[in-house]
Parts: C-alpha cells; structure tokens; sequence
C-alpha cells in the first residue's frame, strides 16, 4: 500500500525459496510482486508455470497484471489459465494480494504507479541527435519473452534467450526465421535470464534460475552447438543467489550479478564455482557491464555506478546539470562508451548511448539512439560485438498483441560505434 514495490519483490522472492516448493499461493504473490515492481513479462512467466501446474488465477481481470495483459505473450497464457479455471478455482485471493485484499481500506494502486510515483516529470533526459541505426536482420518466430542476445561474428548468426520457452534459438545472417539451439532441459539451465559471449575461448555463457526453487547458476556453453559444457554453482558459504546479468572479462573471468545478495560474484577462469567479489551499497541493481578487468558498471534504482575491484570503490557517474541517469534497466560497455535501456519519466523505453570520460568516472555526453524502442514481452535486449550494437525489437508493423498460433515478425536493429 506505500508504494514499496521493489522492496515487496525481495521480501516475494525470498517466501518463494524459504516457503514450501511449488506453493501456488506464494507463486502467485511473487507474479504480483514482479508486476508491480515493473517486471511484467517475469509475472507472465510465473503465470504460465501456475497454468501449467493446473492452478487458476484472476489475472485476467485483476488490475495489478494489466502490464501483464498488454505483453504479446499473454493471449496464450491467458487461454491455459482459463482452460484451467474451468476447474480449478484460483489461489487465495487475500493471501496473494499480501493483504490488500477486500478488507483493506482505501483505493488500490495501479500498477503503473512505480515509476509515477519515485520519477519526477523531468522533460528531456537527454539532447537528441541525429543518430541513425539499421536493420541487421528479420525473422519470424513463434511466442517468446526475449532474455538476453549476443552475436557469434564467426558464425554470423544471433543467439537470443526465450524466457517463456526456456530455450536459446539461433537467426543466421539473411535468415528469415529462428531454430532451437538447445532447451534448458537439456543443458540445465531452468528459466534464462541473461546470456553473453567469450569470444575469444568461444563458449555462450548463461545465466540460469529456477523460480520455483531458487536456485540460480552460471552455465557453460559450447557456442557452435549449444552442447552443455559445465554448470557452476555458489560457493557454500555465498548462500542464496538470484543472478540477474552477467559480464564476461578479457582474462575469461566471469562477473555475475547478484540482486539478491546486493553483490558481485566472480566466477574464475579456472575455477569451480561463484566466489564472492565485491558487496554493493546500491538499492535495486538490475545489470553489469565490464569496461575492462578492473573496472565495472551497475544500473540501478538511483543510477549508474562505477566499480573498481581492485580498490572496492564503489561511487556514482557524475553527470552534466539536467542529466538523467535514474532507470537504466541494461548496460552494455564499449571503450569510453556506456549503452543503456533507460525508462523515460513519461513510461517510454529509450536506447542511450553515455560518452565517458577517460577514467570512467563522469559522463560528458549523452545521446538517444532510438527514443522509442518496441519491447518484446516488457524486455529489450541489447548487445555489442566489436565495434557493432545490436538489439532486438518487435516490427514496428505489426507489434500488436499477436495470437498464440502464428509466426510473429521481429527485428535486430545495428549501429556501428564510433
């Protein structure tokens, strides 16, 4: 009722590990959790696990999902959450509602208001420029929530995570649709949340989690063939884990981040398992970029901060008067250069590029690159290879809610970073 959604996510999360396995009541709390707090596509995913356990639910007409109901996926989901009412009612209503059931006083909270709420109407977060990005390629795929993409330039092709299938599927260069690289049964890694290539070793490391038990690891792919190579678990002593991204190092070192522990886990090249690198005195980081070994950057809900691990430093990018670094949900580094997925004070998804001075420690200009990006299932996913930027987006076209039986059209965007 205060609001305090990114806090009721946590507290959600952590009923879901400690609470008996599979408990639809707490499953469905978290769905309302991940909703509220502005993860709409992570309450359809946790809806359609419920639908397929055989437990029905009142997010068709309940107003806290209508981010829920507005993403492509749902018309599947809701079609086997209605099949499955017929004969199951929904779990309680009062418990999964945390107490803002019929007996609570006063208006509920809509689910847009997060962002209305903490975001001041600043108008022009950035000066726009004429900065002009193009089509890499177009395909056709069935239904998915996008969850993380790179590009494998020996290949030519692109990998993207599905979160809603919980495969990786592969688009070549002049392709006109996408196959199924692997599952995640089969290589191991439950739901995908991110995903990034080694280039240099050439393995596809991804970031796993199961939302029903908590778990969460990194997994070590073969990148020619999706072949599973290794998983990697916490040391004992890191405790629970909720990895939300990760970033590969030059050194082959791998950097997870961890939102759960307000932390950065490092997993070595040569190692066994996640040890821990440094804690972060951030609130809500939600995505880590590497600009080199040493130095680090996390998005989260003040800002973008700067990460030395060699002195544990941990302090915010100083910013130009008027600058807006508030609501970057993706980062991605390249040299001097910080792209990110920010959420603009009017609700609008825009793609930024931030031009760093040599230390990394201040931004000295910033650019919009798309001011308005299509989502796929509430996610935008972007990646840079070499000097090349590349992210995923629905057809302007034909970004409509789609039905659950056809292909439906999408888009990799490019621009070459100068």
């Amino acid at each position: 009722m205060r609001g305090e959604y990114e806090r009721f996510h946590d507290l959600a999360w952590r009923a879901v590990q400690t609470g008996p396995k599979n408990d639809s009541t707490l499953m469905y709390l978290l769905a309302r959790a991940q909703v509220l707090s502005g993860r709409p596509h992570d309450a359809l995913v946790m809806l359609k696990r419920l639908a397929d356990m055989g437990v029905a639910t009142d997010a068709a007409s309940d107003p806290d999902f209508e981010r829920t109901r507005a993403l492509p996926g749902w018309p599947e989901v809701a079609a086997a959450t209605a099949d499955v009412g017929k004969a199951t009612p929904p779990p309680r209503a009062a418990a999964a509602r945390g107490g803002r059931g019929a007996a609570t006083a006063g208006p509920r909270t809509p689910a847009a208001a997060p962002n209305a709420t903490a975001v001041p109407p600043v108008a022009g977060v950035f000066p726009l420029e004429a900065v002009a990005s193009n089509e890499a390629v177009r395909f056709s795929t069935g239904q998915f929530l996008a969850a993380g993409l790179a590009y494998d330039a020996v290949s030519r092709r692109f990998v993207i995570g599905d979160g809603l299938g919980r495969k990786l599927i592969v688009v070549g260069d002049g392709a006109d649709h996408a196959d199924v690289l692997v599952r995640g049964e089969s290589a191991g890694f439950n739901d995908v949340i991110a995903l990034a290539i080694d280039e240099l070793r050439g393995n596809l490391w991804v970031v796993g989690a199961s939302v029903t038990s908590g778990e969460s690891a990194l997994h070590r792919l073969q990148l020619v063939s999706g072949r599973s190579l290794k998983s990697y678990g916490s040391a004992p002593s890191v405790g629970s884990t909720q990895l939300v991204d990760l970033a590969v190092q030059v050194s082959g070192d791998v950097i997870a981040l961890d939102s759960f522990g307000n932390r950065l886990l490092r997993l070595p090249s040569a190692g066994s398992e996640m040890i821990p690198a440094l804690s972060l005195k951030v609130s809500g980081a939600r995505s880590v970029a590497a600009r080199n070994d040493n130095l680090i950057f996390i998005a989260h809900d003040a800002g973008i901060a700067r990460v030395d691990l060699r002195s544990g430093a941990v302090t915010a990018l100083s910013v130009p008067k008027g600058f807006d670094l508030g609501r970057f949900d993706t980062i991605r580094a390249h040299g001097d250069v910080l792209i990110g997925l920010q959420t603009t004070p009017a609700g609008s998804r825009q793609l930024v590029r931030l031009t760093l001075n040599p230390a990394g420690r201040a931004v000295t200009k910033g650019t919009v690159i798309d001011p308005q990006v299509a989502e796929i299932g509430g996610h935008v996913s972007v990646s840079i290879t070499g000097n090349e930027l590349y992210y995923l987006a629905t057809d302007g076209a034909d970004a409509g809610a789609p039905s659950s039986n056809r292909e439906v059209p999408f888009v990799v965007r490019h621009l070459t970073l100068r």
